[in-house]
């Protein structure tokens, strides 16, 4: 199955020049008036007869809460819709990065804290304080011109970030846990893009970065700790964050950004229009790693290889 609008294989290019491997409180703010241009990002190359520049075979995934917009919205919506939601959310948070939690485990504890019937409230709150990370725009209308397909892998929840890109008139597909409300009135988490066995995380990250394929190489673009088995598997990765931290102690190779996507755009636009060519490939997968998928890259790389 299809994961990702891909380019085809006239544009693949050979690459070579990898870089060394190496959360505080979210705040929300207003909104300025929305947009009245959509920026929709490219199908299949197949279906809109080729790029509109040619560049190398890349498709770019990207994070949403921390990344593509500046606060987490999970911990938001529940400092704002819980009771006693700001000191119960950060003690989730805490659990869930020092790992004495799964991801799973906090979306389900999250979860069973927020009304149901406070739902239209939550959509309404989130369109009016959560901003996009300064640069995206600039970022995404980049990508768009080179065809490179986008592609949002978020382990947040799906109708607050379908809020945002409306909001944005962003037309993205969307990779995220899920929402629903039960027959009792209370709500529940799914997860339709988890692995078939591993239940460390609701959405695997490292399904959907670490399987290129046809010479399509993977961006993967992130933020969190709950992100570093996206890392461990993708070819290429841009961090910030505990998931910077992450890079730099396991020794994932990375470039770093911070607050602004400039620097991503910046080496994004060197490699797109030739004027940088793209790292060579590495070997993936991290040794003690406890995502099956990142194992399972370690094993089919040379001894010698490995980190």
């Amino acid at each position: 199955m299809t994961r990702f609008a891909r380019l085809p294989e006239s544009l693949q290019t050979a690459t070579r020049g990898h870089p060394r491997g190496g959360g505080g409180k979210s705040r929300a703010r207003s909104r300025s008036p929305e947009r009245d241009s959509r920026l929709t990002l490219p199908s299949p190359a197949s279906e809109t007869g080729g790029p509109n520049h040619r560049g190398p075979a890349l498709e770019v995934v990207i994070d949403f809460d921390g990344t593509l917009v500046e606060p987490n919205v999970a911990i938001l919506l529940v400092e704002e819709f819980a009771e006693d939601g700001e000191a119960v959310a950060h003690e989730i948070d805490r659990r869930l990065h020092e790992g004495t939690i799964t991801l799973r485990d906090a979306w389900r504890r999250q979860a069973a804290l927020l009304p149901a019937d406070r739902l239209p409230e939550m959509r309404a709150f989130v369109r009016a304080r959560v901003p996009l990370r300064s640069g995206a725009r600039g970022l995404l209308e980049l990508l768009g011109r080179y065809r490179v397909p986008v592609t949002i892998v978020s382990g947040g929840l799906e109708f607050y970030i379908r809020e945002v890109l409306d909001r944005e008139r962003l037309e993205l597909p969307v990779r995220s846990d899920r929402l629903h409300v039960l027959p009792n009135g209370r709500v529940e988490v799914t997860h339709p893009f988890e692995h078939p066995t591993c239940r460390l995380c609701g959405i695997c990250k490292a399904q959907l970065t670490g399987s290129s394929d046809n010479g399509v190489r993977t961006v993967f673009i992130a933020d969190g700790s709950t992100d570093r088995y996206g890392a461990e598997t993708a070819e290429i990765v841009f961090a910030r964050g505990r998931l910077l931290d992450y890079c730099r102690t396991h020794g994932i190779p990375h470039w770093p950004f911070a607050d602004d996507f400039e620097p991503v755009t910046r080496r994004m636009a060197q490699w797109l229009n030739g004027g940088r060519e793209l790292p060579r490939p590495r070997p993936r997968g991290l040794a003690g790693s406890a995502c099956p998928i990142s194992a399972e890259l370690l094993r089919r790389v040379a001894p010698s290889e490995v980190r």
